[in-house]
């Protein structure tokens, strides 16, 4: 919601006034003033975290209160690059953190009058009515099949003893219409002596939940006389007269002994599933079906056993469930047969689109033109009824995970979203709560938990590596975003003129020119080409917080970029040059260069990207990213202090490693390194950097000397070599980092025909890539490798797999590529061994063909997908 961004923005605002850079432009009465607003931000922020149902009635006047704020303080801290002269025009500013101060000081009394007295209250949203059971299903079920029998076969198969089932998947997904299918199923009708059926929704209470049971089971009328039944208020009065607990006990005495199934809809709280663990467990094979859309819920320990967790449906399902609710016997008439796919398409898998597209089409005439006007329009149509339903999820949210979640719309259309990028844009607006440096990624898991979001891909680590959104999901986020003053979205479908006093701007069409305005923080932009004119109006967003580009960009704007003092986040695409004149951009924490592509106009040659010796000036800096290479000066004699807070540096060429070197990047985490044939690949003194984790170190060109044995840090937990051209013997060392989990292993990193491994090495590691190597004869202690899950092996010389490997209990997946046949065998006999014993978890797969015989081609594939692998 923007009112919580906006606070969340104005208190990293205030954050940034404490440091030395800017404390000498307040006066001590304006630093009071700055203090006192602090701390009213943060009991809002509270307040609105603890009583969000409670908010909405000040939403506007906290994001505008809020903002003006943010405009007064950013505007005076202008100054480091141009200095502020106070002249008789200009407002007193002391005078106008008053006037800001008063305001939100009357915000906070109000607020302060109409908090609630109980402090748990629940996010409240429309109450649902429990209900009957379903009446006779006769929705068409299409792409259910697989979900519809494992369903069954945990309803009527073992265990005997009660257990309670969770569907979950995001909403709109089937998730009701499977459990109805299986809930009116014949065999299942059969098996069960007692059948209920209750809605819960987001407004639990477990009196409802015990009503609903009752009048599913039809036992209202042995608590309320029928003749005193004489309609549903008169009914109501008497049940409020009726205790709880006697309600519940005949719930309890009439399922005693019976075996029973209960389904539960749309579940939104654990306190559901504690509750109904009263009822009894006999033995006899009993059955509670939940529905829910929160894993928080479908994981609860203790409570549930393994979740099923239902999936989108695939482009051919989509047609076949559309024809099935449009077309009369499901037979598509030649001439809209492309057009119907192509609406089937555009539901993006989600049964509930299909099936409101299939109600909008059914009473429409048979004609193209007709489908095709829907096809037009077909976002519009559904995406009313669908917002309801989606709206659920975002009303249910936190409100300091709102903003988070309402940035994801930002990104484009199906875009493959990395997650580290995702955190650090969070970071630089504010959004992430600074208490827990390690908890960041923490937000972007529970919006997987609450199904919106959709992991793309998890890392070594199970954290997650990239993520998307649905396209329906999206749409929603997008209206949002818009309806809440949040950000703009410029995608070629929207008016641009909507959005001209956005804060926040996510380009990716239309000329941009004349949207952006002074008050401006943040630029998203993605494959949209920039005018020169663009570049001119950059040097007047002097506010800029956020400029992230994925398009190509001219040399000439570095001389306008480096004039935005605010800005805390810059991504560009080169070719640029780096100037001296970056240090003026005092307040930002990451960098991150992209290359530009091979077949880019923009194009050129010219070598890695160079730094300034100014970056080490540069207190803030988090990340320094550059992927296709730097040069970093060394720090000089007379650099006044360490860059503490650097995190990540990444990829630097020919670093000359030193003690003054190591000092000066103490926490950093994540180090990437080149070297050339030019520089000897000194590396004494990373053993020196105590916060590493994830270190890569490539050599380039065959002339390149070859690295000495490497000393490195018991902290690190990722290691990636490039053409190292160690010895096999060495890997002794690397074997005995008691915190490694991935290591991989390209193009001769190694060099030998023998690797034997030694007692206990490699003890934590999960994932081990071995790419191009001469490696022909690999044996492994049976102590070695005792947690490894993934092997990939792309080693065209090896003769075997060692047996060994097939005694990893923990193993689940050899990949192989580019091996010989022998090889190749020994891994399925491993397989087939571990198939025998029982065990059918251990997977072979092929990378590519099966047999690749050229290493080569082989060991390009394997650095093109390395970063991917794991």
């Amino acid at each position: 919601m923007a009112a919580y961004a906006a606070l969340a923005s104005l208190s990293q605002t205030t954050d940034l006034t404490k440091y030395e850079a800017a404390t000498d432009l307040f006066s001590v009465e304006a630093k009071e003033k700055i203090a006192s607003i602090q701390e009213m931000v943060r009991y809002l922020r509270l307040f609105l975290e603890d009583f969000p149902h409670k908010s909405k009635r000040w939403e506007r006047r906290i994001r505008d209160v809020a903002h003006q704020a943010e405009d007064i303080i950013e505007g005076f801290t202008r100054l480091p690059i141009q200095p502020f002269h106070r002249g008789s025009d200009v407002p007193n500013l002391e005078d106008q953190l008053e006037n800001v101060y008063e305001k939100i000081g009357l915000i906070a009394g109000e607020a302060m009058e109409d908090r609630p007295s109980d402090l748990h209250v629940a996010v409240s949203s429309s109450p649902s009515s429990s209900r009957s059971a379903p009446t006779q299903n006769d929705a068409v079920v299409i792409g259910l099949d697989e979900d519809l029998t494992a369903i069954k076969g945990r309803l009527c198969g073992e265990p005997s003893d009660l257990q309670i089932i969770p569907i979950v998947g995001m909403p709109g997904i089937g998730k009701t219409t499977l459990a109805r299918t299986v809930y009116e199923d014949s065999f299942v009708v059969h098996r069960f002596d007692i059948l209920a059926w209750i809605s819960v929704s987001q407004d639990y209470s477990f009196r409802k939940i015990v009503i609903g049971l009752l009048e599913s089971m039809n036992l209202l009328q042995k608590l309320v006389p029928c003749k005193k039944y004489d309609g549903p208020e008169n009914l109501n009065k008497q049940l409020d007269e009726i205790a709880l607990s006697e309600m519940s006990t005949l719930v309890f005495q009439t399922l005693k002994y019976r075996r029973y199934l209960i389904v539960m809809d749309d579940v939104w709280s654990t306190r559901v599933l504690d509750d109904v663990m009263m009822f009894p467990d006999d033995g006899n094979g009993s059955r509670i079906m939940v529905t829910t859309r929160l894993l928080d819920v479908a994981g609860y320990p203790g409570c549930c056993s393994r979740f099923h967790e239902m999936r989108v449906m695939d482009d051919a399902q989509s047609w076949d469930l559309l024809k099935q609710k449009v077309l009369k016997n499901g037979d598509c008439p030649p001439h809209l047969k492309e057009i119907g796919e192509d609406i089937a398409r555009r539901c993006a898998g989600l049964p509930l689109a299909v099936v409101l597209v299939a109600g909008l089409l059914s009473a429409v005439s048979d004609i193209r033109a007709s489908w095709e006007e829907i096809a037009r329009n077909i976002n519009t149509a559904v995406g009313r009824e669908l917002d309801e339903i989606l709206s659920l999820s975002y009303t249910h949210l936190p409100h300091h995970l709102r903003p988070c979640f309402l940035y994801l719309g930002s990104f484009p259309e199906d875009e493959n979203i990395r997650a580290e990028t995702l955190i650090r844009l969070w970071e630089a607006e504010g959004f992430l709560k600074h208490e827990n440096e390690c908890d960041k990624s923490l937000f972007l898991e529970d919006l997987v938990k609450r199904n919106l979001v959709s992991v793309n891909s998890r890392r070594f680590d199970g954290k997650i590596k990239s993520c998307s959104l649905h396209d329906m999901v999206r749409d929603m986020c997008v209206r949002k975003a818009r309806d809440e003053k949040f950000l703009g979205v410029i995608d070629g479908r929207s008016d641009p003129q909507e959005m001209i006093d956005e804060r926040r701007i996510s380009l990716s069409a239309c000329d941009t020119d004349r949207l952006l305005v002074s008050t401006t923080r943040t630029i998203l932009c993605f494959e949209l080409e920039f005018s020169p004119m663009f570049l001119c109006f950059l040097e007047h967003l002097s506010l800029l917080r956020v400029l992230h580009s994925t398009s190509a960009i001219y040399e000439a704007i570095s001389s306008h970029v480096f004039q935005l003092s605010h800005l805390r986040y810059l991504a560009l695409r080169g070719p640029m040059e780096i100037t001296p004149a970056i240090s003026n951009l005092v307040s930002l924490e990451t960098l991150v260069i992209h290359p530009v592509s091979r077949w880019s106009r923009n194009y050129t040659n010219a070598g890695p990207l160079h730094l300034p010796l100014e970056i080490w000036r540069m207190e803030q800096l988090k990340h320094i990213i550059v992927y296709d290479r730097c040069i970093l000066p060394h720090p000089s004699s007379d650099t006044p202090k360490p860059l503490i807070n650097l995190q990540t540096l990444s990829l630097v060429t020919n670093l000359v490693w030193t003690d003054k070197l190591a000092q000066m990047i103490p926490n950093v985490k994540t180090l990437g390194l080149v070297y050339t044939a030019l520089q000897d690949p000194n590396l004494g003194h990373l053993e020196n950097l105590l916060q590493l984790e994830k270190l890569q170190v490539s050599m380039i060109g065959d002339s390149c000397q070859m690295w000495q044995r490497p000393i490195l840090p018991t902290t690190l937990k990722k290691l990636t070599m490039v053409e190292r051209r160690l010895p096999w013997e060495d890997m002794s060392i690397i074997g005995s980092l008691p915190n490694l989990q991935v290591l991989k292993l390209l193009d001769y990193a190694l060099e030998g025909a023998t690797w034997a491994t030694g007692d206990d090495e490699f003890a934590e590691l999960k994932y081990l890539l071995i790419g191009a190597s001469s490696l022909q004869h690999w044996t492994v202690h049976e102590s070695s490798f005792a947690t490894l899950k993934h092997l990939t092996l792309c080693c065209p010389g090896l003769e075997r797999v060692p047996g060994e490997i097939g005694e990893i209990s923990t193993l689940e997946l050899i990949e192989m590529g580019g091996c010989k046949e022998s090889a190749v065998d020994s891994a399925n006999e491993i397989i087939e061994d571990r198939k025998n014993c029982g065990d059918d978890a251990l997977h072979l797969r092929y990378i590519g063909q099966r047999r690749v015989w050229s290493w080569k081609s082989f060991s390009d594939e394997v650095r093109r997908l390395a970063p991917h692998l794991s």
